[in-house]
């Protein structure tokens, strides 16, 4: 038999990040997973530590598998088969067949490494082309073995295999489900270990392993960054695979080993991958791909397409002159092409002072050629700086140039002052700002006549164009007058604005109304009143409210500006009950005078009251039938009045409060009667007679 020689390819894994470590303070466990389809289940299985790992493959596993379901119905008792009565990893000899069979596999390599480690020799020169000689002796013994031996199954089912951590059952059947056990041989009084176990379904489909999700691609400064959520897939795949090409068909891998992902307990779901170009120009395309813990591989994403470029080094210079006629400034520069690589255009930046958050784009998207421009509305102090920018956005920018011009025109006189004052006396004013770019600010001026004396009340120049003053409000003048003038950069002053006219706020409320007369009538009560004394009130307000103490004023109306004696009548009140008015007057400043004294009307009572209603006759079995609707509430009667023939009508009889019908029984035949009836109340008013009804008995 030949001689094998094993090629370690050594890896940077942390046993606590693999996908079968055991946590702390739980009890080894072996963790298993499945994958299924129509033909075959294959299982994977793993020591969820490396103490537990070593003694297994001394004392080995015990697989069973348990049908639970057949055909969708669930069976009373699961059918229980020893699938394998001892699993161990492989004997050295099946480990060379297999490799012999496969000699690209280096997994198998790797494992066999980690699990029989000294007895076989290590050749490094290999894979020292790839600079991949590193060898498993410089980590921990142990837990470098284990987490060699896991990852390399990760990678490769035959490493699995020969690992004794796999294991293909090809004796399933359509519509069952199985439960399958993994259980240690270890025995108890060596270390207790918890048996694994999973649930697997047989379907008559293939399950299509995903593509990678969210892949993007960055180019810059030479690089390409690649970037996927390895999170979203993290329980699918466990390594990954990057392909680049220069034409979109043919791709060769740029990684020589696995890309594999962090743990799940790492800030970002984001996998990286750099990938350098170096100072080149043209497209590239790169895909990925993802291999889960059955060694299988998924489909390879959509490429990515990116353009590559040459790195700019270019910096310009820059010149700047004045132009005194025009009081614009004059900027040059000059560029050599053959030097300008990587250059895509150029652009202007401006400030008023040499602090860099201060620049504003002036121009940009400029040729890349010698040439100059004319700012046409520089400040009186002014930076700039000429940038060259390449593909990305990227801008070398030019040493910064300071210019200064002279200045002697002033700004423009300030606009729309607008202001008030409250009535504490504090005035705000504002105004437009002046349109030229280099006013410093303003300056406000006070006075009491229009045509008075100004006093500037600013110490210095304000930059705002809001301004916060305090007047006395207990003064003759009533109005008070501002004006505002700006100031530039220079010190060169406007002229004053228009003058600003505020209203001082009035502080003395107005002198009430008089009410002069009052008078109960029968359509109710009426007032008389006279306006009041000043000549600053805007409206008055005129209230009621009844007889109760504890009714409240009502308003009830609203009188603007009048002039000389004024009336009014309060036709909505109800009968005999007094009610009480007063006035007050508000002047323009919203103050309000003392109220009037309330006066008492009360609406004059007629002593008529409301009658019976629908009167109605009819002949009866013993004389003439009475009936009439009573709506009417209190203590009352009703007395009937009564004609015969063309007697003259004469009270006839009296019915008390509740009765509604009533028969008169002294009739005689073929006698025409005439009723007519009236309510009397019990405090002595009474309604009026009833329209008159009329029967032939």
């Amino acid at each position: 038999m030949n001689r094998i020689i094993f090629i370690l390819i050594v890896f940077l894994i942390c046993v606590s990040e693999y996908s079968f470590a055991q946590t702390d303070n739980e009890k080894p466990t072996i963790k298993v997973i499945v994958k299924s389809d129509k033909s075959n289940v294959k299982l994977r299985w793993a020591p969820d530590n490396s103490i537990s790992w070593q003694l297994l493959n001394k004392y080995g596993y015990r697989l069973e598998r348990i049908t639970t379901f057949r055909n969708g119905k669930l069976l009373r008792k699961g059918e229980k088969v020893i699938l394998e009565d001892k699993i161990l990893p492989q004997e050295k000899e099946e480990w060379t067949n297999v490799f012999n069979k496969d000699t690209t596999d280096q997994y198998i390599a790797i494992a066999a490494q980690a699990l029989y480690g000294g007895e076989f020799k290590l050749d490094a020169d290999a894979y020292s082309k790839d600079g991949l000689a590193q060898l498993i002796h410089t980590v921990k013994e142990r837990e470098a073995r284990y987490s060699y031996t896991l990852f390399s199954a990760d990678q490769s089912s035959n490493a699995a295999y020969l690992s004794g951590l796999y294991y293909e059952d090809k004796t399933v059947k359509l519509g069952e489900k199985y439960l399958y056990r993994i259980h240690s041989l270890v025995p108890d009084s060596i270390e207790q270990i918890q048996y694994g176990k999973v649930l697997a379904t047989v379907k008559n489909e293939h399950y299509e392993l995903p593509q990678p999700e969210r892949f993007a691609a960055n180019y810059k400064e030479g690089k390409v960054t690649l970037t996927w959520d390895w999170l979203m897939l993290s329980d699918v795949y466990n390594s990954y695979w990057v392909q680049k090409s220069e034409d979109g068909v043919n791709y060769y891998d740029v990684t020589k080993t696995p890309f594999i992902q962090p743990s799940k307990d790492e800030p970002s779901p984001n996998m990286i991958f750099m990938d350098s170009i170096g100072n080149q120009e043209g497209t590239y395309y790169y895909r990925i791909k993802g291999k889960d813990a059955f060694g299988e591989w998924g489909p390879y994403v959509n490429p990515i397409r990116i353009e590559a470029y040459p790195v700019m080094e270019f910096t310009p210079e820059l010149k700047v002159f004045e132009d005194h006629k025009s009081g614009s400034v004059l900027l040059k520069w000059e560029i050599d092409e053959g030097k300008a690589l990587g250059v895509k255009s150029l652009l202007l930046a401006r400030a008023e002072t040499d602090k860099e958050k201060d620049f504003f784009i002036l121009k940009e998207d400029i040729p890349v050629k010698t040439g100059e421009y004319l700012d046409i509305g520089p400040e009186i102090s002014n930076y700039y700086k000429l940038g060259a920018k390449d593909k990305v956005g990227k801008v070398n920018w030019s040493y910064v140039e300071f210019i200064q011009l002279t200045d002697s025109v002033p700004p423009s006189i300030p606009e729309n002052l607008a202001g008030e004052v409250d009535s504490l006396g504090r005035v705000q004013i504002t105004w437009e700002p002046s349109p030229e770019r280099d006013v410093f600010g303003y300056r406000l001026y006070r006075a009491n006549k229009k045509d008075g004396v100004y006093i500037q009340i600013t110490k210095k120049e304000i930059p705002y164009t809001n301004f916060e003053d305090s007047i006395s409000i207990k003064t003759l003048a009533k109005n008070v007058y501002y004006k505002v003038l700006s100031v530039d950069k220079r010190g060169n002053p406007s002229e004053l604005s228009e003058a600003l006219q505020l209203k001082r706020p009035d502080v003395i409320p107005p002198s009430p109304p008089v009410i002069s007369y009052t008078k109960s009538t029968i359509e109710g009560p009426y007032l008389e009143w006279y306006p009041s004394g000043s000549n600053d009130v805007a409206y008055y307000l005129l209230y009621r409210k009844g007889n109760s103490e504890v009714e409240r004023w009502e308003l009830i109306k609203e009188y603007g500006v009048v002039e000389g004696k004024q009336s009014f009548l309060d036709s909505s009140v109800v009968d005999h009950q007094t009610y009480h008015y007063l006035m007050i007057a508000i002047d323009d400043s919203n103050l309000e005078s003392i109220p009037t004294k309330p006066v008492g009307i009360r609406k004059f009572d007629t002593k008529v009251r409301k009658g019976i209603e629908k009167l109605a006759l009819s002949r009866g079995e013993k004389g003439v039938q009475l009936s009439w609707v009573d709506p009417i509430s209190g203590n009352y009667s009703i007395d009937i009045y009564r004609s015969f023939e063309e007697e003259p009508l004469r009270f006839y009889a009296r019915v008390e409060k509740g009765s509604e019908t009533w028969e008169d029984i002294s009739v005689n035949d073929g006698g025409k009667y005439k009723y007519r009836l009236k309510v009397n109340y019990e405090d002595g008013a009474s309604s009026k007679l009833s329209e008159p009804k009329q029967i032939k008995y």
